[in-house]
């Protein structure tokens, strides 16, 4: 009987001490976690020119500039508090292609390979064959636009499940009205 009292006993201070750590690990997630995605980016640098791509599903994908002359990524996930950003990849801002030649892109981690190009009503960038999406700059951030001189800038971006199984990609630069391929530039991981 005495034994049953001490196992009673152990496992009433081992249920007080997971309880415990339960609520410090909850509050911890509940302070860091916030109701709208963009929330949770902005808390992160509150600066932040925020460039929406898409919310779905527990996910959201943004990307920003920063400092004005840095464009970058980041993923938003939905967790059991809110929303959580994942991870900010910026870098200074990345050649925007022209009418005839793709001239650089950036990744966020294996997933996401974006640029910027000009005319984007009229080109796009193709990888195996598909074309990426685009996102309107002058569009999307329309107060920014003329201070930033994003005039017919567009973003552009490609996603995957994971960039290092594509072998040898190319980036393709495509007239859409004629779908000529205007350019072609290696993409290495």
């Amino acid at each position: 009987m005495k034994r049953n009292f001490k196992l009673f006993i152990v496992l009433i201070v081992l249920g007080i001490v997971l309880v415990s750590i339960f609520t410090i690990w909850s509050i911890s997630q509940n302070k860091i976690s916030y109701e709208e995605p963009q929330e949770a980016l902005l808390a992160e640098n509150k600066n932040l020119i925020l460039i929406p791509a898409y919310k779905k599903q527990g996910e959201a994908l943004y990307f920003f500039i920063k400092d004005s002359n840095n464009i970058g990524a980041a993923m938003v996930k939905k967790g059991l508090f809110g929303w959580k950003s994942d991870y900010l990849v910026w870098s200074t801002t990345v050649d925007t292609i022209t009418d005839e030649q793709i001239r650089d892109y950036q990744t966020y981690g294996e997933e996401i390979i974006f640029g910027l190009m000009k005319n984007g009503q009229d080109l796009t960038v193709m990888i195996d064959d598909m074309p990426s999406g685009k996102i309107n700059l002058e569009v999307s951030l329309y107060k920014e636009s003329v201070e930033m001189d994003l005039k017919n800038v567009y973003l552009w971006y490609f996603e995957t499940d994971n960039l290092s199984n594509i072998n040898e990609l190319q980036l393709h630069l495509v007239n859409q009205n004629t779908n000529e391929k205007l350019d072609s530039y290696p993409f290495t991981y």
